[in-house]
């Protein structure tokens, strides 16, 4: 949590903490705080809130004893901006708790995560999932200014369930293009068009967990979807595809051919 620094005139922000039942290994704690350091600077960089300070840093305004308690604070302009965008704090808690579920499988979190966002979760945890007992804690508050309190809590288990979702979810980087065979695929959304070339989503589970853009080589490959008695929605389909990829992960689909098409289970 962002807490009172010089300059700071006395409110409480952001408070980092470690309820370990184990001790921490150095690397692995100077590694979780310096991902989360980057994880704000990237997170404030993106903000809609305006403009932000120039590389927004973090930085360690005291450690406090017993469970492993660091309470970091922004300095000089980088406060005020903080001080008159507090929705930024709470979205970054928000964030924090959003890239937990996706990684915890919940299927209802909106988040897409970037390749740099999971390696940061499991780095950032990495101490509380190597102690059976720890407790990993951040709290974002301002009682003096704003009056706001946002918080995030992750046990050790749920830390080995996140960073083995990220191993997952990282896997072998994709190549920039390549042919999958006999692919299951089920669609999210589809234009009731054959001739359509946009606005087609489908999810390849053994590709990619999310929904990813949808194309059809031929219209022919399209009405073997479009034109099922049954709901296509319904369906898992059998295909034979083009898979382009952009850092790592896909972009893009091209069917090329709709082999079968199989009832949900």
């Amino acid at each position: 949590m962002v807490q009172a620094g010089p300059g700071f005139g006395g409110s409480d922000m952001l408070t980092y903490e470690i309820k370990n039942t184990q001790p921490i290994d150095l690397v692995d704690l100077t590694t979780s705080m310096m991902a989360f350091a980057e994880h704000f600077r990237s997170f404030t960089s993106a903000s809609q809130a305006g403009e932000a300070p120039p590389e927004m840093k973090l930085y360690v305004d005291q450690i406090r004893t017993g469970s492993v308690v660091a309470q970091l604070i922004p300095y000089a302009q980088q406060v005020d901006w903080l001080l008159d965008h507090a929705d930024v704090l709470a979205g970054f808690i928000g964030n924090l708790q959003e890239l937990a579920a996706f990684f915890l499988g919940d299927s209802k979190t909106k988040v897409e995560p970037t390749r740099d966002e999971a390696k940061r979760i499991s780095q950032i945890l990495e101490p509380v999932a190597k102690d059976g007992g720890a407790q990993f804690n951040i709290q974002a508050s301002d009682t003096a200014q704003v009056h706001f309190h946002a918080h995030f809590h992750i046990g050790s288990r749920d830390a080995n369930a996140i960073q083995n979702g990220v191993r997952r979810f990282l896997g072998p980087d994709l190549p920039a293009s390549e042919i999958r065979q006999s692919q299951l695929m089920v669609l999210d959304q589809v234009k009731n068009v054959a001739s359509s070339k946009t606005g087609d989503r489908a999810i390849i589970e053994a590709i990619w967990p999310r929904a990813v853009k949808l194309q059809f080589l031929s219209e022919t490959a399209k009405a073997q979807v479009l034109t099922l008695e049954s709901n296509p929605f319904q369906k898992v389909f059998i295909v034979d595809l083009e898979v382009h990829s952009i850092g790592g992960r896909p972009a893009l689909y091209r069917v090329i051919e709709v082999k079968d098409a199989i009832d949900k289970p």
